[in-house]
């Protein structure tokens, strides 16, 4: 394993030990599997393995081979088919709204512990911006991080998008008009460095990774656009006073690569290099 990767997994380490509790007393109520905010021996195993290994070679195993090369990995897998097949997702669009806030409130309180100053955005600040924004002591923004919580592999990948695999592959982005519109205020009118920060909780695959905005988007055109489009559920809609529905969620997907994306640690090292420009 590399330093870079070995310095990520005790970050991604020390975030949890930060973060854990309160994420576990606030999802109490959402269906969680039980790995959620853990990580364990076999997760230490498979980033070597998938981030650390087969990432550099540019290799994606079918599932059920890797499965045969990391040890453990099979009793991971087994319950990991059985929660997620399962439907469960049928939550209402401002719920998943209100867990992503918590995790980017959690997210910029573990970078303040490390001494890169940032605050979620303020009221105010146009509607489809980054999540989050890094100061300088000047306090001025010199950075701005979208963050993504993951815990659901897309399992059906490899079937949907032929070659890809849920471990590397289920990295979600809506392909929707907030991504064109955030894209448009990155490119046109933001001017600092922005960052598509992950937040990876598969129970195999636990960590940050993170993209810059113009990767993120050349995938994005790489694809023509969108690359998935899964079925309406429930939550996706909500009633208007005429009593008609209305959809809020974005069902068109891209799925960024983690072969892609670099680690914790480089991202923290980034932030730290644009925060001590003088």
């Amino acid at each position: 394993m590399s330093d870079g990767d070995s310095k990520s997994i005790s970050l991604y380490k020390e975030l949890l030990e930060i973060t854990s509790p309160d994420l576990q007393v606030f999802t109490k109520n959402y269906p969680r599997h039980p790995t959620q905010f853990q990580f364990n021996e076999i997760n230490e195993k498979c980033v070597e393995k998938i981030y650390g290994e087969l990432r550099k070679e540019n290799k994606i195993l079918p599932r059920l081979e890797l499965v045969e090369q990391i040890d453990g990995l099979g009793e991971t897998c087994s319950p990991c088919w059985k929660f997620y097949m399962t439907p469960r997702n049928r939550s209402a669009k401002f719920l998943d709204i209100k867990l992503g806030k918590e995790f980017e409130k959690h997210f910029v309180t573990f970078l303040n512990h490390k001494g890169i100053p940032s605050d979620t955005i303020k009221k105010g600040t146009p509607l489809n911006y980054p999540d989050v924004e890094i100061f300088n002591e000047q306090k001025t923004v010199i950075a701005r991080c979208e963050i993504k919580y993951m815990s659901a592999p897309f399992l059906m990948l490899y079937k949907k998008k032929p070659g890809r695999e849920c471990y590397e592959g289920s990295n979600t982005l809506n392909a929707g008009k907030k991504i064109q519109k955030q894209r448009e205020f990155v490119e046109t009118e933001i001017k600092e460095p922005v960052f598509y920060v992950y937040w990876l909780d598969y129970p195999c695959v636990k960590g940050i990774f993170y993209m810059e905005s113009a990767d993120v988007y050349s995938h994005i055109d790489s694809v023509g656009g969108e690359e998935f489009e899964r079925k309406e559920r429930t939550g996706d809609f909500v009633k208007t006073k005429d009593g008609t529905k209305k959809k809020l969620a974005q069902t068109k997907k891209v799925y960024l690569p983690l072969y892609s994306m670099k680690n914790f640690d480089g991202l923290m090292q980034e932030l730290n290099n644009l925060v001590n420009v003088k």
